[in-house]
């Protein structure tokens, strides 16, 4: 049986935006996934798009932040675990890229690993509104780690990061951490996979795999 996977994303008025994503997870080439996406209040046409979505292909699910809750990412990434039924989680922002081959590898990369091993893959940037030009990035971390803090060496004198959705990583390592912080305004991610390292063995980096950051050109 092929681990059931659950796709979060948090959306805020990407309406324009977040169909490009959408894509890319319907592209993919695993299909035992579950993709919830969370509003935060959008303003936009982002309920009539997910209702698109949610019609064509019913792996799909749209939820709103419960009125009760502040607003905030790490909110609606939080209240999306909660409603995950998935053994594994990706996380992705609602204009952010997978390549097709993205969940495959990286399943099959983590099938023989225990729950406290964490999948990474290689990533670009890529600037919108400029013709899609890609920025390539090579570091010293695009490799495997049998030990956490041989990774975390690496990654302090590299320069270089992983962004959330180049990870995959067991439901139970979120359930350990606690979740994401809902307090935080900035670095919200770094803080989230900060926790995760410390109760981390291995990091596993899938080749095949890649993910697209999205910068914007104010960035």
């Amino acid at each position: 049986m092929q681990p059931f996977v659950s796709i979060i994303i948090p959306t805020y008025n990407r309406a324009h935006l977040i169909g490009e994503t959408l894509d890319s997870v319907l592209a993919q080439t695993y299909t035992n996934w579950e993709c919830i996406v969370v509003d935060d209040g959008s303003t936009d046409y982002t309920e009539e798009l997910m209702e698109f979505y949610c019609e064509e292909d019913c792996r799909f699910q749209y939820h709103h932040r419960p009125v009760h809750k502040p607003k905030g990412a790490n909110v609606c990434r939080n209240y999306g675990f909660e409603l995950s039924k998935g053994e594994y989680v990706q996380w992705l922002d609602s204009d952010d890229l997978l390549s097709k081959n993205k969940l495959m590898s990286q399943i099959r990369d983590l099938k023989f690993k225990n729950q406290n091993t964490l999948a990474t893959c290689a990533w670009s940037s890529f600037l919108n509104n400029s013709g899609q030009e890609e920025i390539k990035s090579n570091f010293p971390v695009f490799r495997s780690f049998a030990h956490m803090q041989q990774f975390l060496d690496v990654l302090a004198i590299s320069g270089g990061f992983f962004p959330s959705h180049a990870y995959l990583l067991a439901s139970a390592l979120v359930k350990k951490t606690g979740g994401w912080r809902e307090d935080l305004i900035i670095n919200q991610d770094g803080e989230f996979f900060s926790r995760i390292f410390l109760i981390v063995d291995e990091i596993v980096f899938s080749k095949n795999a890649k993910v697209f950051y999205r910068k914007n050109m104010a960035d």
